[in-house]
């Protein structure tokens, strides 16, 4: 377990790449197909039930240390899942994404533009709290297309603070275009 793909928790989650039919991890970059993410989670099983036997003497510490393997394995385990809920080929990609701040809500709203007539289970219209879990949270959403559109929330996201800590007027809207995609 010595690469890159094995030793990083993904904590961003993995989302899938259209052109492979993989998956990519945001934070380390790693490319990982099916076999290699359910190698991922079989590695956080096995780390699990290495702790039942490491350890051992004081109770507490030994239940927090399986508690949080445990919580690993179950994070995991909800990646994978959401990645096979992810339909095999996604043909119809945004041409621009649209994140715009509203004042009122204190959020962000995400329009999705298609060229092609949008899939039929596809979003058009996403609001996330202008806060960095929620829009987290929207990475293991099942539509690769909200995942795209998430990062994007989260670049324009972290732009705004930047300006904000600056004295700077931060932007109101941001249009992102099919080749930034």
């Amino acid at each position: 377990m010595g690469s890159i793909e094995e030793n990083c928790p993904h904590l961003g989650g993995l989302q899938a790449v259209v052109t492979s039919g993989g998956f990519r991890c945001p934070t380390c970059e790693a490319h990982l197909d099916q076999v290699g993410v359910e190698r991922w989670v079989r590695a956080a099983e096995e780390a699990r039930d290495e702790a039942y036997s490491a350890v051992e003497g004081d109770e507490e510490f030994a239940q927090i240390v399986l508690d949080e393997c445990q919580r690993e394995v179950y994070r995991r385990r909800k990646v994978l899942y959401g990645l096979r809920s992810v339909p095999p080929a996604v043909a119809t990609r945004p041409e621009m994404i649209l994140v715009s701040y509203d004042f009122v809500d204190d959020s962000y709203e995400c329009r999705i533009f298609y060229k092609e007539p949008r899939p039929a289970w596809g979003l058009e219209r996403i609001s996330v709290e202008a806060d960095l879990d929620p829009i987290l949270a929207l990475r293991s959403h099942s539509d690769p297309n909200v995942r795209l559109a998430s990062g994007k929330v989260e670049e324009f996201h972290v732009l705004r603070r930047r300006l904000v800590e600056q004295d700077e007027l931060p932007m109101l809207r941001r249009v992102f275009y099919q080749n930034e995609l």
